[in-house]
């Protein structure tokens, strides 16, 4: 969920043993996505907002998030929707920025180098949100209402955090 211009499923391709999908409620991304050589094979959805998600009950073994259920007012339906899909022993992923460092410790981190403007933006534009979300523990209180296994990384020198559910 939240396929955007394609980038992480594309870095997917790398792992020849799962079969990707992606899904976005832009269109003007997911035509982005389509762009891209290495995903001309993978299905990519358009998706309604506030709509039941267009797949069967327990589909897939990971649903993942890039930058989507932070943003949103009240993930949870969505995040009833994800858990639906999933299978037995599935895994719900979300990453979120942290909002954590100011601009100078950022491009400490990651360097002034052209490449890194498209990240520094994201956290610039997405800082207060990240925080509010961390600070909401929505993820990890929706973990414990339905049983399951909760746990979550800082990644990217602390400018990020993974954090998943594990059906049970």
């Amino acid at each position: 969920m939240g396929t955007g211009a394609g980038k992480l499923l594309e870095l997917g391709q790398t792992l020849p043993h799962l079969r990707w999908q992606g899904a976005d409620t832009e269109a003007a991304m997911l035509a982005e996505a389509r762009k891209r050589p290495s995903l001309r094979q993978t299905p990519l959805h358009h998706l309604t907002p506030h709509a039941p998600l267009p797949f069967p009950d327990a589909q897939f073994d990971a649903v993942t998030f890039c930058s989507v259920l932070f943003l949103l007012p009240d993930p949870t339906p969505l995040l009833a929707e994800a858990w639906r899909i999933l299978r037995p022993n599935g895994r719900l992923i979300a990453l979120t920025p942290t909002g954590s460092k100011g601009t100078p410790g950022i491009m400490r981190t990651i360097g002034w180098h052209a490449p890194n403007w498209s990240f520094f933006l994201w956290r610039q534009m997405t800082a207060g949100s990240g925080r509010r979300w961390a600070q909401q523990e929505t993820l990890a209180t929706f973990a414990r209402q339905h049983g399951a296994l909760y746990e979550k990384k800082t990644v990217f020198h602390g400018l990020a955090a993974v954090e998943w559910v594990q059906v049970g």
